[in-house]
């Protein structure tokens, strides 16, 4: 399979971009976390973290894991799951500084997927073969990505 030199993305990681798009728009959505109560702002984190994010970080780790072979980026992929994972369960569990851990949930959302869009699927078009690229696209025909929908919207 031939790369498009015009576009960024090889077709069979098109899902994780597509994903990446709805995990940003999650993230700017964190911004305005300000404007609405705890509870809700933990409902609306646990709604994304259990109906997106957590099956795009372990689709990710089982896909990308064995292929890395470049071992600071096998770090920091790794790392920075853990981090958001981490962060993720303290608002689940906690009850204080909820809109500052939703900020910073945000913030390590976005460098996490800039991360990813400009270092790691660029390595992976570079250094994995067509097969292994292949098969990463066949794993992923059968996800359907959609924008996560929550009531209340409160970062209207």
């Amino acid at each position: 399979m031939k790369i498009n030199k015009k576009a960024s993305r090889n077709e069979n990681l098109y899902v994780f971009s597509h994903e990446h798009h709805h995990g940003l728009v999650f993230a700017v959505r964190l911004k305005k976390a300000s404007q609405t109560d705890s509870v809700t702002l933990k409902k609306y984190i646990t709604d994304f973290w259990d109906n997106a994010l957590d099956d795009h970080f372990k689709k990710e780790e089982d896909l990308f894991l064995h292929l890395l072979t470049n071992e600071d980026l096998k770090k920091q992929f790794l790392e920075e799951h853990q981090v958001i994972n981490n962060i993720v369960k303290d608002i689940q569990i906690s009850n204080n500084s909820i809109v500052q851990k939703a900020l910073e949930l945000s913030e390590q959302l976005k460098l996490h997927v800039k991360f990813e869009e400009k270092q790691l699927f660029p390595w992976l078009q570079e250094n994995l073969s067509v097969e292994e690229l292949n098969k990463i696209g066949t794993s992923l025909n059968k996800v359907e990505v959609k924008a996560h929908e929550f009531v209340p919207k409160f970062w209207e």
